[in-house]
């Protein structure tokens, strides 16, 4: 009798993996407007917790292994753009058997429902974390009506 491979969470690595090779997908049939990299090459999006409170979104990126002179952060509007390389390690040589990390090229694209305000930004990489906190601002020409 054969034995079944046992049974992952909903949120388990193939679950993962089936997403990256969505978006994978989408990227290679929509070309430039799933993957805004100049290089042209695929990139991987890294995983990310995004929060918030009344004054600030806080955003949490796994970069695993990346070197923060090799992170880029830009916000354009209520944009923020996270993008840089995870360099692949060439330690050993050999046939690889398994490989399931990513190196390469990473973006990861998030469009804030709320004006931010760039100047107050901060951003601190710690132990393969990326820890983003973005102010929130009033939005030009927005105001609450109160009615009667």
């Amino acid at each position: 009798m054969t034995q079944l491979p046992a049974r992952r969470n909903a949120m388990g690595a193939d679950a993962i993996n089936l997403i990256d090779d969505f978006t994978a997908y989408m990227n290679r049939m929509m070309g430039p407007y799933y993957s805004p990299l100049e290089a042209g090459g695929e990139a991987w999006t890294p995983m990310a917790d995004v929060t918030e409170n009344d004054q600030e979104y806080h955003v949490d990126i796994d970069l695993p292994g990346v070197e923060k002179e090799d992170v880029m952060v830009d916000i354009e509007g209520q944009e923020l753009t996270v993008s840089g390389e995870c360099k692949k390690l060439e330690h050993v040589e050999g046939v690889a058997r398994r490989v399931s990390r990513h190196s390469g090229a990473f973006e990861l694209i998030l469009r804030l429902p709320h004006a931010i305000d760039a100047g107050g930004c901060t951003a601190e990489l710690t132990n393969g974390v990326l820890c983003l906190t973005v102010p929130k601002t009033a939005a030009a020409g927005h105001k609450k009506i109160e009615v009667t």
